[in-house]
């Protein structure tokens, strides 16, 4: 009965809080801004990633045979398989050309998934799957230059992992699947037909 006769007063703040929030919508949107989200998501990973293997977000130092406008991108998510990621980690590593890339962490930023964090990545990271570590004999590990950049995943519109880009200046070719990274790059190949992406291929498939 009540409610047949009561009138909500209308909210006096209303024009002003959907402003504050249009606002703070465009600053999180900032390059800026999801910068610095990517530097506390690195930051974070040093905490519970050991010191033997913090280069995990170091990008590739050298490039042998491509090109200073030729990139070489793996986009990644603990979303596949995680037989597949280990896969990937072991074949990339010592393959600097080739920067394997994430949106974010494993549960996000808050404390209370840590524990979660630490037991992927000391899963994905194994050598040897078989492996069980002991306080006597540690596992060893995978150490890929591995980066978290979510503002990648905007710039080259990727919705699917895992997906392969590859850069030469202004053109880009990319392929999604979850196959070998040879496979990968040579189906990309076939559209880009680049000498130093060929010569790269040769490179790799010599030493794996």
């Amino acid at each position: 009965e009540l409610a047949t006769t009561m009138t909500i007063p209308e909210n006096i703040h209303k024009e002003a809080g959907i402003k504050a929030a249009q606002k703070s919508n465009a600053d999180f949107r900032k390059p800026e801004f999801q910068q610095k989200i990517a530097d506390e998501l690195n930051r974070q990973a040093d905490l519970f990633i050991p010191e033997s293997r913090r280069n995990i977000q170091k990008e590739p130092e050298t490039k042998d045979i491509l090109a200073e406008n030729e990139k070489v991108y793996l986009f990644l998510s603990s979303s596949i398989p995680e037989a597949s990621f280990q896969g990937y980690m072991l074949y990339l590593e010592g393959v600097p050309e080739i920067l394997p890339v994430m949106k974010g962490m494993v549960g996000g930023l808050g404390k209370e998934h840590k524990k979660e964090r630490v037991q992927w990545w000391s899963k994905v990271l194994k050598k040897d799957t078989t492996c069980e570590k002991t306080p006597e004999e540690p596992c060893d590990l995978i150490k890929p230059a591995l980066s978290i950049k979510p503002a990648l995943f905007k710039q080259y519109s990727i919705t699917e992992v895992p997906t392969l880009v590859y850069e030469r200046g202004d053109e880009i070719f990319q392929i999604q699947g979850d196959v070998g990274i040879v496979t990968l790059l040579e189906k990309v190949n076939q559209e880009a037909k680049s000498p130093s992406l060929t010569a790269f291929i040769t490179k790799i498939r010599g030493i794996r």
